[in-house]
This record gives C-alpha cells, structure tokens and sequence, in this order.
C-alpha cells in the first residue's frame, strides 16, 4: 500500500474469510458489526479511521468497506506505515486481515509558485 504525503486518499477493502478446510472464500455481512476501523501506525502514533460499508459496484453484498484518510493524516508523515482492519460488534474487537498490512506514505512533490506572463 502506498499513500501520497498530504494528498486525500480513499481505501477500499473485499472482506472475505478463506475456509481452512475446503480453501475457499466467501464473503463476510460487514452489517453485523457496528463499526468496522482501520488502525493506521505512523511514525508519531496510532490512529483510527471508521469505515463506511459498500455493496460493491455491482451490488455484490455488504463485503467492501471504504475509509476515506483525508490530507491532514498524512501530512508530514512520510514514512512507513502499518495497518490492521476491525470489526467492532458488542465492544469487541475482531481482526480482518490475516496478515499485518505494510505500506509506505511517499513525499509529495511541491511546486513553487509561479506567474504566467503573455
């Protein structure tokens, strides 16, 4: 995963769970929890952004999940990253990804200011 320092980003995860005995995926009803979060660790600490459920872009169920992380989380983070996607029901906590998520947040490019003449 890769973020732009100081740009709006909006993530979109497939919620899936593997059956360990036959292999196969199937998706997970995000509507039965009452949050889903991603937890974001950057250099200076660890932040949360709630999640909004999507049924797809075809109408495919409520297994995607879209966290919207808006310019100001990433400004003057450029580093790596990791990150961790809940589900919340109840005030417990269950961890949707199998594997912790690496990612990166790569400097943006600033231009200086410029005046056009004719």
């Amino acid at each position: 995963m890769k973020l732009l320092e100081g740009s709006d980003t909006q993530l979109k995860f497939h919620i899936t769970e593997k059956l360990k005995c036959s292999g196969t995926e199937s998706n997970v009803d995000l509507t039965i929890y009452d949050k889903i979060l991603l937890e974001v660790r950057y250099i200076d600490g660890v932040r949360e952004y709630e999640g909004v459920i999507d049924n797809g872009e075809w109408g495919e169920g409520n297994s995607y999940v879209i966290f919207d992380i808006l310019s100001e989380a990433t400004a003057w983070r450029t580093w790596k990253v990791s990150c961790d996607i809940w589900g919340v029901k109840n005030e417990q906590k269950v961890r949707f990804n199998e594997n912790t998520i690496q990612g990166d947040i790569l400097p943006s490019i600033t231009i200086p200011e410029w005046t056009a003449s004719d």
